[in-house]
């Protein structure tokens, strides 16, 4: 093959990200640029739109730069799923704030919308919430002129941010998202895989808006660079990429540690919704059928440890194993930025410090931080085997799965073995093997998602389940003492 590169274009809440895999599935080059998520308020996050785009495009160039663009077989679009992008069709800039999926503004108008709770959820597999992008979409309109003017005038494109990268990248004339991504937009029927009129009509929002849907591997129109044209091949929410990088075929799990941490469980072709867990909509590689995925969010993962930073314990993520190491007892930590996710969907939690002694160390909160992503993924998966969910083992992956006291306390916990894989970049990686599907390429090969020793349980069953207790009793101490 003459053409024997892919870039996979990874845009996630903390970086912007372009990596080139090579034959053999390797990351021949890789760029990547900061991201800045802006907090105006408490409870609200968002990005500037353009920033974001002229980060990812500078990442993609800078790898061109390295491999050559004749080198390359097409373009695999990756990244963040409920954050919500609104711009102009005629001139291409935002007409309002990207509004995060950490973003909490809209409450009231994800309350106020007419279809009831059970009802979305068996539409969308879903929960009426601020954090998805119907209710941003309404709270823009109403509160954004420049927003409400474009959609007055017909000017207005909504859609997730791989839909805004794409739209770029193509010079407009693509416009359109995968079901992956369509589904955060809790407009998207699950059963039908299209726009939902019901869903339209609860939160105001206009289909003429909304992007197209297309398969995950599909024709997404060319970028020209220089005197190259690159096909444009995939577009993917970040988690089911990762999914895909790690070859989790129905029945089997994967834990994705990143900016936030993510349980999913491959359910097949079999559609679950289960109270308290997300249903979400797997890859469309060819044809119109996937799998679906059974989900449970940690709202805060790779954010807590910049929160803590923020408020003086400051430590690198490099240096959290010796840390730990380090720690003789550590404090207990809700990492609530942004309430609670699965399966308490409590957006009212604040973060909670406690357990502080004369003797605490920073060793000892770098310690608590840990344990908490771990109880908080525990709470997920234990959930979801009372409804006769069972995992085994798991596969783990994201920038976090680098830290082994991380993945020795989630083992301990969960008392079973847990799988990383070498490539932490499984998001890019995923979506690169979603593109070389498309565009023939054999990726059957590829060695980037070799797995590593599987972390085993340490500690027995009786200590795992004595300490497991305790974090219920912090967590139900930090519910009770609410102001």
């Amino acid at each position: 093959m003459n053409r024997k590169f892919i870039i996979a274009l990874d845009q996630g809440s903390s970086a912007s990200r372009a990596l080139a895999i090579d034959e053999k599935g390797q990351a021949a080059a890789r760029v990547s640029r900061a991201v800045e998520t802006r907090r105006p308020a408490e409870g609200l996050a968002e990005f500037d739109a353009w920033t974001l785009l002229t980060g990812q495009l500078d990442a993609l160039q800078g790898v061109l730069n390295q491999v050559g663009a004749g080198n390359v077989a097409g373009i695999a679009v990756a990244s963040q799923r409920s954050s919500v992008v609104f711009w102009d069709r005629l001139t291409g800039r935002p007409v309002a704030p990207a509004l995060s999926w950490q973003d909490g503004r809209a409450a009231a108008e994800a309350g106020e919308a007419s279809l009831p709770q059970d009802a979305v959820h068996q539409l969308t597999g879903l929960y009426k919430t601020p954090f998805y992008a119907a209710p941003k979409i309404t709270w823009t309109l109403k509160n954004i002129p420049e927003a409400a003017q474009a959609a007055r005038d017909g000017r207005l494109c909504v859609g997730p941010v791989a839909s805004y990268i794409i739209w770029h990248l193509t010079g407009g004339k693509t416009f359109a998202c995968d079901p992956t991504q369509a589904q955060r937009m809790l407009l998207l029927n699950i059963s039908t895989l299209n726009w939902d009129e019901q869903l339209l009509g609860a939160f105001g929002v206009e289909r003429a808006w909304l992007p197209r849907i297309k398969r995950t591997a599909d024709d997404y129109g060319v970028f020209s660079y220089e005197e190259h044209s690159i096909p444009v091949r995939v577009c993917v929410g970040d988690q089911q990429a990762a999914l895909c990088a790690l070859r989790v075929v129905a029945g089997g799990a994967c834990i994705n540690y990143g900016t936030g941490a993510f349980f999913m469980r491959n359910t097949g072709r079999q559609c679950h919704l289960l109270p308290g867990l997300l249903t979400s909509v797997g890859t469309s590689p060819a044809g119109n059928a996937c799998d679906y995925l059974l989900e449970g969010p940690v709202n805060a993962c790779g954010t807590a440890f910049a929160w803590l930073s923020e408020i003086g314990f400051s430590f690198s993520t490099d240096e959290l194993d010796a840390l730990c190491e380090g720690s003789r007892a550590p404090v207990w930590f809700l990492p609530a930025l942004g309430g609670l996710g699965a399966p308490y969907w409590d957006f009212s939690a604040t973060p909670v410090l406690s357990g502080f002694s004369p003797r605490t160390k920073k060793a000892d909160v770098a310690a608590g931080a840990v344990n908490a992503i771990a109880f908080l993924l525990a709470d997920i998966v234990f959930y979801a085997e009372r409804f006769g969910v069972k995992s085994g083992e798991i596969k783990v992956t994201g920038g976090l799965s680098k830290c082994r006291s991380l993945l020795r306390a989630q083992a301990d916990i969960l008392q079973t073995r847990l799988l990383p894989c070498a490539e932490a970049e499984s998001t890019a990686v995923g979506a690169a093997l979603l593109a070389a599907g498309a565009a023939g390429v054999d990726a059957s090969q590829w060695e980037t998602m070799r797995l590593l020793p599987p972390v085993t349980p340490h500690m027995d069953a009786e200590e795992a389940e004595e300490l497991y207790g305790k974090w219920h009793e912090f967590l139900n101490w930090c519910k009770v003492r609410k102001l």
